[in-house]
């Protein structure tokens, strides 16, 4: 799985939705299309500065439905938000908008695994994504090899996005662990940016996911962004 991850809305829908067609002809097989929210706080300084952005020119749920209904190419999409967004809108009424709109699974940034019941309980029906960390526990990843929708997010680093892309021997191990016994891919996210590391992600794991470094070259204007991911998955 190679997934990139955009803020929808920005710098604004028209360069949004040309990015999002230059990611899938160069390769890229899923988006995860990032809901602007005030206080992003799995983002580091980058995503947080475009969500609010976006926010300041009038993105919000209902302007990133409007495209999600329609996108008509062919990556799978996935909508990463936070729980205040989707709580406010109602979870069953949401999840059944994004049902409509083709969506494949939804990662929640500030939802805790272990809290996944209450969404479920509440009527929001479509798969959410679990995280696994560093931090994760074997036992944790024990649990988590029973997912069976969607994909396991596999956070590469302690902290916020946007940091560098590195494994320590114990994340390789719980990494590798995971990957044998999951019944879905194990994707990895956080610090990819570049080539090499998309091959060293690609060796643990069975995908990655790139978001603040395709943020910062599409700000940079199209070319600059095409460039960068025909460079990325030139080693998938």
């Amino acid at each position: 799985m190679r997934g990139v991850y955009l803020v929808a809305g920005y710098p604004d829908f028209a360069l949004f939705d040309e990015a999002v067609r230059v990611a899938e002809e160069c390769g890229f097989d899923f988006l995860e299309v990032g809901v602007p929210f005030s206080d992003p706080v799995a983002d580091g300084p980058l995503l947080t500065k475009a969500a609010h952005t976006a926010i300041e020119r009038g993105v919000n749920l209902d302007s990133v439905l409007d495209w999600l209904r329609g996108y008509s190419g062919g990556m799978r999409i996935f909508v990463m938000t936070y729980a205040n967004i989707l709580w406010a809108r109602g979870l069953k009424r949401v999840s059944e908008e994004f049902a409509e709109c083709g969506i494949k699974g939804v990662i929640v940034a500030d939802l805790p695994n272990e809290e996944h019941w209450f969404f479920k309980e509440h009527g929001f029906f479509l798969p959410l994504i679990p995280f696994a960390t560093p931090e994760s526990s074997f036992e944790d990843l024990d649990r988590l090899s029973e997912t069976k929708e969607g994909f396991i997010y596999f956070v590469s680093v302690r902290g916020t996005t946007g940091g560098r892309f590195s494994l320590d021997e114990e994340t390789k191990k719980k990494l590798s662990y995971l990957r044998k016994r999951a019944k879905v891919p194990v994707v990895v996210g956080f610090g990819i940016s570049n080539a090499e590391d998309v091959k060293s992600a690609l060796e643990l794991a069975d995908g990655f996911v790139v978001g603040t470094k395709a943020v910062a070259m599409l700000e940079k204007g199209i070319d600059s962004f095409r460039n960068w991911c025909k460079s990325l998955l030139s080693v998938c």
